[in-house]
C-alpha cells in the first residue's frame, strides 16, 4: 500500500471492497483501527466512509499532523497487523487498493451528528477503548454512512470530535436513541468530563426543509441553486454593472452579492423547489422515471438559460 515516494501528504485513503456477509466483522475491524490509530504519534483523525450508504465499498482515511508522522504510521507494525486482519474480509476479486492522497469526503449527502468530548486527564486510553466499543456497535445499525474521529489539537481544539453519519435523520435518531448507545454512554462516565452533541445541517438546509424525513441529495440541491443563481448573476452583469461602474470594486461586488442572495433566498428558490419538488423527492414507486425526467428537464432549463443570455449579452 504505497503512495508515490515524492508525495509529502499528511492524509491517505485506503480503498476496500468487502465480500458479502462480513459487515459485522468489518464494524469490529474499523473500531479496532480507530483505537490503534488514535494511539499513534501525530494522529489527527480517522474517517471511515462508504462509497454510498450501505455499500460494500469503503474509504478508510487516515490523517496525521506531518508527513513524517504519517510515514511512521504507514510503516508501523500496529497498522500492518490491523490491515492483515482485514484481508480475509475483502472481496476475493477486489483486494485493498494502494494508498492514495485523501480527498475530502465531508460533502456526502447524508445527515451528520457532531459530538465533542472532553476527556479527563490520564483517561485517554480508556476513552479510546470506549470509542472502539461504540464504533463496533454503531457501524452495524441500518443507514450507517461512516464516521470521522479526530483527536484534540491543543490549544485551539482541546476536545475529541466525532462526526457520525447516517443516510437519513430517522436512521441517525434510531442509533442515538437506542438502548445499545445508552448503555455505552453509561460506561463512558469515568473517562468523560463533558460532551456535547448537535445535528449538522445540509449545505442548503433552509431552502430544502426535510418534509419527508430526509433532505434531497446534496448534488440536487446544488444543481437547483445553480439554476436560479445563474440568471440573476447574468442580469446583474447586463443591467446592474453599468450603474455601479463608478463605485469601488468591493462596494459594487457587495451590492451585487446582496441582491443575488436576497432574490435567490426568497422568491426564486421557493418557486424552483415548488416546481421541481417531484424530482427533488421522487416517490419510491416511480423513482427512476422521475430521476431521468427531472435530469432532462434540468438540462433543458440550463440550455434555455445559456441560449437566452448568449443572445442578450
Amino acid at each position: 500500500m504505497d503512495v508515490p515516494s515524492t508525495a509529502r501528504v499528511t492524509a491517505i485513503v485506503t480503498r476496500v471492497s468487502l465480500r458479502a456477509g462480513t459487515e459485522a466483522e468489518f464494524a469490529r475491524w474499523q473500531a479496532a483501527l480507530t483505537r490503534v490509530a488514535g494511539e499513534a504519534r501525530g494522529f489527527v483523525s480517522i474517517e471511515v466512509v462508504p462509497v454510498v450508504p450501505e455499500a460494500p465499498d469503503w474509504h478508510v482515511v487516515q490523517r496525521f499532523r506531518t508527513a513524517a508522522e504519517l510515514d511512521a504510521w504507514r510503516s508501523s507494525a500496529d497498522r500492518a497487523t490491523c490491515f492483515a486482519t482485514l484481508r480475509p474480509l475483502l472481496h476475493p476479486e477486489q483486494p485493498a487498493a494502494p494508498d492514495e492522497a485523501a480527498p475530502d469526503f465531508h460533502a456526502l449527502a447524508c445527515v451528520t451528528e457532531v459530538i465533542t468530548t472532553r476527556v479527563e486527564p490520564g483517561r485517554e486510553q480508556a476513552f479510546r477503548a470506549w470509542v472502539e466499543a461504540v464504533q463496533a456497535v454503531q457501524a452495524r445499525f441500518p443507514g450507517y454512512a461512516g464516521t470521522l474521529v479526530q483527536a484534540p489539537l491543543p490549544p485551539q481544539i482541546p476536545y475529541w470530535t466525532a462526526l457520525v453519519r447516517f443516510a437519513t435523520p430517522g436512521q441517525l435518531d434510531a442509533w442515538l436513541g437506542s438502548s445499545e448507545r445508552q448503555a455505552l454512554l453509561r460506561q463512558a462516565d469515568p473517562a468523560v468530563a463533558t460532551w456535547t452533541s448537535r445535528r449538522l445541517d445540509g449545505p442548503f438546509a433552509g431552502w430544502f426543509p426535510e418534509e419527508t424525513g430526509t433532505a434531497p441529495p446534496a448534488w440536487k440541491q446544488t444543481a437547483l441553486v445553480l439554476l436560479v443563481l445563474f440568471p440573476v448573476v447574468m442580469l446583474e452583469i447586463r443591467f446592474l454593472s453599468p450603474l455601479t461602474a463608478g463605485l469601488p470594486l468591493a462596494v459594487a461586488t457587495f451590492v451585487g452579492n446582496a441582491i443575488s442572495v436576497a432574490l435567490v433566498s426568497w422568491p426564486l428558490m421557493r418557486i424552483a423547489v415548488s416546481g421541481l419538488g417531484w424530482w427533488l423527492r421522487p416517490t419510491p414507486g416511480r423513482r427512476w422515471q422521475m430521476e431521468i425526467l427531472g435530469a432532462c428537464v434540468l438540462l433543458g432549463l440550463y440550455a434555455v438559460e445559456l441560449a437566452t443570455f448568449t443572445l442578450l449579452l
